[in-house]
């Protein structure tokens, strides 16, 4: 029997607090990563060394609700119950398991994705939540809600969002699909939700950066156009910190090879459910 047949391919949803992680991606010389944890981790349980493949590299400080990831296993023993268990038993507290599945041989966190959510939070309160610190990014003033709202539609659709981009940003084409840019209010939190089947690099803390500068009035909502039709990183405003930032979820087709049996645990009752098919 080909020995890729023999091989079982794990999918997981991974929840993090990144605050004192270097990111998601594996590092040398050897860093605190959130892939290197999990790794460490599984490979222990299944008793064997595991590459871990996640959805997206987030970077150092930026949190996940909903990171997709897999894996590889030689050991078709380990009930998912028992393996998700024991993979979070030898993780640190900042990182937990939410699902364990048994997946099809052809699925790939990050290949098999055809979009991503993220959420950016923003406390709005005259003192900072030192409770919260590092978890979201403080802002003293109020912000003007619906100027942001107007903003934000102005981003969903098919752009080059290249002006949203850092410097940095090296892939092919810089044109995406945003499908949904949503603003949320609680008591003393401004959401940014954002939705788009791919993101470069700083793209969502740019936008977030953007539309706090539309909420505090120094730019209209029209500044959006602007900054599409210019394709200019100067025109758009600052990156925001790394603290807000959430990925949410990873979208994938219903044609997917999807997982044929899964054990989801949800952090709480206003996460959505991720990793699954859209």
């Amino acid at each position: 029997m080909d020995a890729q047949r023999l091989r079982r391919n794990i999918k997981l949803v991974v929840a993090y607090d990144g605050r004192r992680y270097h990111g998601w991606q594996r590092q040398e010389p050897r860093l605190a990563t959130v892939q290197q944890s999990v790794e460490d981790a599984a490979g222990r349980v299944v008793g064997h060394p595991v590459t871990i493949y996640g959805a997206g590299r987030t970077d150092a400080g930026v949190h996940a609700a909903g990171q997709v990831a897999n894996f590889y296993t030689s050991n078709r023993t380990i009930p998912l119950e028992g393996l998700r268990r024991a993979i979070n038993a030898k993780l640190p507290g900042d990182i937990v398991i939410r699902s364990a599945a048994d997946a099809a041989n052809g699925f790939h966190a990050s290949r098999s994705a055809v979009g991503k959510t993220y959420r950016y939070r923003i406390r709005v309160a005259p003192l900072r939540d030192v409770m919260a610190a590092g978890q979201v990014y403080h802002y003293f003033r109020t912000l003007d809600v619906p100027a942001m709202r107007d903003a934000a539609g102005r981003l969903v659709g098919t752009h080059d969002f290249v002006g949203f981009a850092a410097s940095a940003e090296e892939r092919r084409t810089s044109v995406r699909t945003i499908r949904r840019c949503e603003i949320g209010q609680t008591d003393e939190e401004v959401h940014i939700t954002v939705e788009g089947d791919g993101f470069l690099y700083n793209m969502v803390r740019i936008i977030a950066g953007t539309l706090v500068e539309v909420g505090r009035g120094r730019w209209t909502p029209e500044r959006i156009d602007r900054i599409l039709a210019t394709c200019n990183r100067r025109d758009a405003g600052p990156t925001a910190p790394p603290d807000g930032l959430y990925l949410i979820c990873v979208h994938y087709p219903p044609n997917a090879p999807a997982a044929a049996a899964s054990v989801s645990k949800p952090a709480d009752a206003n996460t959505p459910a991720c990793g699954q098919d859209r």
